[in-house]
């Protein structure tokens, strides 16, 4: 998957999603969907690693695992 910023996203339910990284290692917040939701993505493979992106989801940003994320396609 070659996502970029600006590209939309689908989350698939049940997955968590993660705030900022706090310096002792843990996140500020986290939420689990309870529905898919489409997400807009900030920042793909956050620190140049391909473990997360950066995404804006129900009005938030948040990190959401690589392997979570479904890039929407055109069929045109």
């Amino acid at each position: 998957m070659n996502l970029k910023k600006g590209d939309l996203v689908y989350l698939p339910a049940e997955i968590t999603l993660l705030g900022s990284l706090v310096d002792d290692g843990t996140y500020d917040r986290w939420t689990r969907l309870d529905e898919p939701t489409l997400a807009v993505v900030i920042q793909p493979n956050l620190d140049n690693e391909n473990i997360y992106h950066k995404v804006l989801a129900n009005g938030d940003d948040w990190r959401v695992r690589t392997i979570d994320t479904l890039e929407i396609v055109s069929r045109d």
